[in-house]
């Protein structure tokens, strides 16, 4: 079985990811059965072997590969093709992988290949050659602000409760388009409301604050190698009634900008690019702070800790608590 799930919006995919893995992993096994594979530098035998690898103590074995598709990608998705050009992939040079294309759709039944990747720009041309069926693909694209209101409403009513109309506008008006704390922000309002419908004043009076400058002062003592200090402000946090997930997102995304800087430092002159280029110009300050106070290598070292953290997550081997405290004490045992 092959599915494909891919997008900018890493909530949807991450939920969408665990959705899978619970229906495959069988009652009473353990999640050994998930093998994961960093698809920048896997082969096509890579992957076909672990699909192969069936345990006489499971009944399925799942490969979820990450960062495969994006190999693959050409182009931007906004220029326009030259002229007499077609906009769509070539399959017929990708080699060795046209070949994995083909075997794939002989996979038995107790294989489950799962390809993970963030947004896919311009034409794919492995995505092209694999063809996989509506029911096999799940698009995480952002959402429009009529979109984000309507999925506000959606998950106060998964969590239980209800929302008016006018205070969902009024959440996302104060939140943005981050569903992980939307999501954290739902929660806490259908509980704060206790069976009646959310309005405007109680999104007004629970709406997160400020949140960015928790995530700093977190960071800050990890890279400071302060567990103690780590853990107070973790404790805060949930306090406050964050989510681990949005925590836990946050961390890595704030690891990825330190790392960012440490690129850049490489190439004297750079400008920032990509999410640097989108921070405002206190969060580039601080992210480049961090990074004075994190070597390269130690922040390579903790992006290595949140994946296998990640993966602890979404495989069920440790509750969200339990991995990002786990994270926390890896990445400042690790500094150097």
């Amino acid at each position: 079985m092959l599915q494909v799930i891919y997008g900018p919006d890493t909530f949807t995919a991450h939920e969408k990811l665990r959705e899978i893995l619970s229906s495959q992993v069988g009652q009473g096994e353990e999640p050994g059965n998930v093998q994961w594979i960093e698809g920048k530098a896997a082969t096509p035998g890579d992957i076909l072997e672990a699909c192969g690898q069936v345990s006489m103590f499971t009944t399925t074995k799942v490969v979820v590969v990450e960062g495969l598709l994006a190999r693959f990608s050409k182009g931007d998705g906004r220029k326009k093709p030259a002229k007499g050009k077609k906009r769509a992939a070539k399959t017929d040079d990708l080699g060795e992988w046209q070949a994995f294309s083909e075997r794939v759709r002989t996979l038995p039944e107790s294989s489950v290949l799962i390809l993970l990747d963030a947004e896919l720009k311009g034409a794919n041309a492995l995505l092209s050659a694999l063809s996989p069926k509506p029911e096999e693909v799940t698009l995480c694209a952002s959402f429009d602000q009529r979109e984000l209101v309507r999925w506000v409403q959606e998950r106060a009513a998964a969590c239980g409760g209800r929302i008016e109309g006018a205070a969902a506008s009024r959440l996302v008006a104060l939140v943005g388009a981050d569903l992980w704390l939307l999501n954290s922000e739902i929660e806490k309002l259908v509980v704060y409301a206790d069976g009646a419908p959310v309005q405007t004043a109680m999104v007004d009076n629970m709406a997160a604050s400020a949140t960015t400058p928790s995530i700093f002062m977190l960071v800050d003592a990890i890279v400071e190698r302060n567990v103690q200090v780590a853990r107070r402000r973790l404790d805060d946090m949930y306090s406050k009634g964050l989510s681990t997930g949005y925590v836990f997102t946050m961390v890595a995304r704030q690891l990825r900008l330190i790392a960012q800087v440490h690129e850049m430092r490489q190439h004297r002159g750079a400008q920032p690019s990509g999410e640097l280029a989108a921070l405002q110009p206190f969060a580039l300050q601080r992210a480049t702070q961090q990074a004075q106070r994190l070597s390269e290598a130690a922040t390579r070292s903790a992006l290595q800790y949140v994946v296998d953290a990640d993966r602890a997550i979404k495989t069920g081997a440790y509750t969200d608590r339990m991995a990002l405290d786990m994270l926390i004490t890896d990445i400042v045992g690790s500094a150097a």
